[in-house]
């Protein structure tokens, strides 16, 4: 009969373990992508343009994380004009996975359905798609961006670039942020040290989206402007965060 020493058995069970950490290891990298913010209140001043009308009020980012569920919303309203984009969902390894999203402009309402189950995605347009692993919405790709660079900073290093695959009215779409560079936004907190991204497109033409994120405020975007092809244009700067 074979005995084995207890030497033998010690050096046996530190393989088994070095073995366990190297087999665990690429699980604990892949939820470290992601670190989603606390929940925040974020106050903007919000400049537009829409229909040639200048507008110039408050508006607000909800941001709420209740266990494994997240809701976002961003809201505005003056006079004639009135938004309210809402992303509900759930947050994961992989960040946050958006479940319904809902776009509501001066009361035209268009909703987007991401069915992981079914693995569908349904467009507002009433077109459906195969729902790729990943997919944002319009709202949830600004708290996708904070998360990863909570997670690993080093991930908006300048010149980089993020892919995600973006939700639209009728079909899903390949967007990509560049990192082009540190910016100091002046706002009534102070100034804040930021890191700006911008969509790059195929081409010149829709909508352009820039963002300006905080690594000193949990990596919120602290700055969000978007210009539309008919010179539409809309500029929400911060100018406080609450904590609820």
């Amino acid at each position: 009969m074979h005995v084995v020493s207890r030497s033998s058995r010690r050096h046996f069970a530190r393989a088994c373990a070095v073995l366990a950490l190297a087999a665990a290891a690429p699980a604990l990298h892949a939820a470290e992508r992601y670190s989603p913010p606390a929940s925040a209140v974020l106050t903007y001043k919000l400049n537009a343009s829409a229909k040639g009308f200048k507008i110039n009020v408050d508006s607000t980012l909800e941001w709420q994380r209740n266990g494994s569920d997240y809701r976002l919303v961003n809201r505005g309203s003056f006079l004639f004009f009135s938004f309210v984009w809402e992303s509900t969902g759930k947050v994961g390894a992989d960040g946050l996975q958006p479940v319904r999203y809902q776009e509501t402009r001066n009361k035209r309402v268009k909703t987007a359905e991401f069915d992981a189950a079914a693995g569908r995605l349904r467009l507002p347009s009433g077109n459906e798609e195969p729902l790729k692993p990943g997919t944002q919405d319009r709202m949830s790709v600004l708290l996708q961006l904070a998360s990863i660079g909570r997670a690993d900073s080093g991930a908006f290093a300048d010149g980089k670039v993020v892919p995600f695959r973006v939700a639209g009215s009728s079909q899903s779409d390949n967007w990509r942020f560049r990192v082009v560079g540190r910016d100091k936004l002046s706002t009534p907190m102070g100034s804040i040290e930021t890191v700006h991204l911008k969509r790059e497109r195929d081409h010149d033409d829709g909508q352009k989206i820039e963002v300006w994120l905080s690594p000193a405020h949990d990596w919120l975007p602290v700055r969000v402007l978007s210009n539309e092809s008919d010179g539409d244009f809309l500029d929400q700067v911060v100018q406080k965060i609450e904590r609820p």
